[in-house]
């Protein structure tokens, strides 16, 4: 059960954090641009290794219409493995000791992914990994910018679970 359900205002948008280089960035300041997607997640956890992809599927698919951000409970040194090891192209911000972004959306466990809409509400929601909520996610970010869904999960993941736990 996610804790910020769609239609809530996000929260933890406007804090200031560093991306795995060092460089602070507010995921706020994205919102102008269009919807963001934001994917809280520990690199040790099976679920964010499995969805962490799909989200980087959707960066590609998207870009310059939604800006995609994940936000990582490590270290900058671990951070960089993890988004290097998967092939991840979007930044990743690094939350540090105090979980500010995670304790403003109270997450329950990783990963938990928050599509939000430009004037800072949650469109969509889904937390850990399951094919079904995976795709839903994509019809959902299809939705948001007016273009045809798109399945995120193809005949290529033929490998990938249905369900890994977090």
């Amino acid at each position: 059960m996610v804790t910020i359900e769609a239609g809530a205002v996000a929260p933890g948008l406007d804090v200031q954090l560093p991306d795995a280089q060092g460089e602070p960035r507010v995921m706020a300041d994205a919102l102008a641009s269009g919807p963001v997607l934001v994917g809280i997640y520990k690199c040790s956890c099976q679920a964010s290794k499995t969805m962490f992809p799909f989200l980087e599927r959707l960066h590609q698919q998207y870009q310059g219409q939604l800006s995609v951000f994940g936000v990582s409970q490590d270290s900058p040194n671990v951070t960089r493995s993890f988004a290097r090891r998967l092939g991840l192209t979007f930044p990743i911000l690094v939350e540090g000791p105090d979980y500010p972004v995670s304790n403003a959306f109270s997450i329950a466990a990783t990963p938990t992914v928050y599509l939000i809409r430009p004037d800072g509400t949650v469109a969509f929601t889904t937390m850990g990994f399951f094919k079904g909520p995976v795709n839903e996610l994509g019809d959902a970010v299809a939705a948001e910018l007016g273009e045809d869904p798109k399945p995120l999960v193809t005949d290529a993941d033929a490998g990938v679970p249905v369900f890994v736990p977090g």
